[in-house]
């Protein structure tokens, strides 16, 4: 019934209705909700994404002359037949070069003088959004530069990595799924490239061919698992969001118990070890009430490409195996490292509005407890992610940590495409 009155008034209400319950189950920081659809290409790319939708930036950017012939100029680039050295010069033609990059710096910059486009971009999308934190100091102009380069530099890593074979920073789990050395690469860059540039449109603005491209890649490799599972807190953890919402937290010290997966190395198991023994000792704490939700965390990572997801499998296990409710365990299907197990589980605490007040408990066997802890992931957590996703202490005993989550933790590392 709704969707049929949603169509009476016109698409765009059909739209906007959509995108409205989009954002409302979307992965954000309080206070924001993006005028977009929570995508792979949005999640890898948010700059983009905003770009389009901030009030009056995509006429601003179609109305400039120089990024229109920057346009151009990198669509004749392009080769229409054979080149050398192949296949690279297939992939390396929808790079943003270093003049590339400088010119289209000094183009947003000059267009940013604009208040009202400053404004509709940076006030209202890229500072609330969180994505940017890592900026977060910056002028307005030096945040949009750090933005563009950085989201240059990711479409690039990617166009490496998915089309070149440039081994990624881990390549066992995350690389290429085709011989780049085999002869069928060059016909299927020849393929990919063709088709890529003939859907070109008119209004597109002058990142849309190589955001197109990359997407293409990451589509092609089948490493599109950052775009799974969105909106994060629709879906399968609708109902847990729904608890969340109803939980009255009065005698409760604690949010919620954090598990992170622990992925085999064996095609047929479905957990690792480690994962049976952490699931054991955050149910046992569920059972006695320590906490009122288990937050499971985890991706398809171990073994390279598994179909099975670790939060999924955790949920699972939790449910059939421990009797947790399955409304009280909220998914975090994405991570594939503990940093981003815990940045990843920060993102959700504060977009599902857990309690700020109080702190969430880290569970797991002794040994990676002290890990976690350690200034050695500590250091990780900055040389991968750049940020401190959370404040780390002691927790009641030895399995667990207290964990304060950071806003800090929704800045977007696009040089991690799939889980960024």
């Amino acid at each position: 019934m709704r969707l049929t009155r949603a169509f009476a008034f016109g698409p765009f209400v059909a739209i906007a209705l959509s995108l409205a319950s989009v954002t409302a189950t979307a992965q954000e920081p309080a206070g924001y909700a993006s005028p977009f659809a929570d995508t792979l290409s949005t999640r890898v790319f948010p700059l983009f994404a905003m770009l389009r939708t901030a009030d009056g930036w995509a006429e601003a950017l179609r109305d400039d002359h120089i990024l229109q012939t920057l346009m151009a100029d990198r669509a004749a680039r392009i080769p229409t037949g054979t080149c050398a050295p192949s296949p690279q010069c297939l992939a390396d033609a929808w790079l943003w070069t270093d003049a590339d990059i400088t010119l289209v710096q000094t183009r947003l910059r000059l267009l940013l003088d604009d208040p009202k486009l400053g404004k509709a971009l940076v006030a209202r999308q890229m500072r609330p959004s969180g994505r940017f934190a890592r900026y977060a100091a910056l002028s307005d102009a030096d945040l949009l530069a750090a933005a563009w380069t950085e989201t240059a530099a990711a479409t690039n890593r990617v166009i490496a990595v998915y089309a070149k074979g440039v081994a990624p920073r881990y390549p066992v789990i995350d690389a290429t799924i085709f011989p780049v050395a085999s002869p069928q690469m060059a016909d299927i860059l020849s393929a990919h490239g063709v088709a890529t540039a003939a859907q070109a449109k008119g209004s597109d603005l002058f990142f849309d061919p190589a955001l197109r491209y990359a997407a293409g890649l990451l589509q092609m490799n089948e490493r599109i698992d950052a775009g799974n599972f969105r909106p994060l807190l629709g879906g399968d953890n609708t109902a847990t969001n729904r608890a969340i919402d109803a939980m009255n937290w009065r005698g409760k010290p604690y949010t919620a118990l954090l598990v992170f997966g622990h992925g085999p190395e064996d095609v047929q198991s479905r957990t690792g070890v480690l994962g049976h023994i952490r699931l054991s000792i955050a149910a046992d704490m569920f059972a006695r009430g320590v906490a009122p939700f288990i937050i499971v965390s985890g991706g398809n990572v171990h073994p390279n490409r598994t179909p099975f997801n670790e939060a999924v499998e955790m949920k699972r296990l939790l449910v059939t195996q421990y009797g947790v409710p399955a409304d009280r365990i909220l998914m975090e299907p994405h991570a594939r490292h503990t940093t981003t197990n815990l940045r990843n589980c920060a993102r959700l605490l504060l977009a599902a509005k857990f309690p700020t007040d109080r702190p969430a408990l880290v569970v797991s066997d002794h040994r990676t407890i002290q890990y976690i802890g350690s200034d050695m992931l500590a250091q990780r957590n900055l040389a991968e992610m750049g940020v401190q996703p959370g404040r780390l202490t002691a927790g009641p005993d030895q399995f667990t940590l207290m964990f304060t989550p950071d806003p800090a933790a929704f800045h977007v590392e696009a040089i991690d495409p799939l889980d960024p």
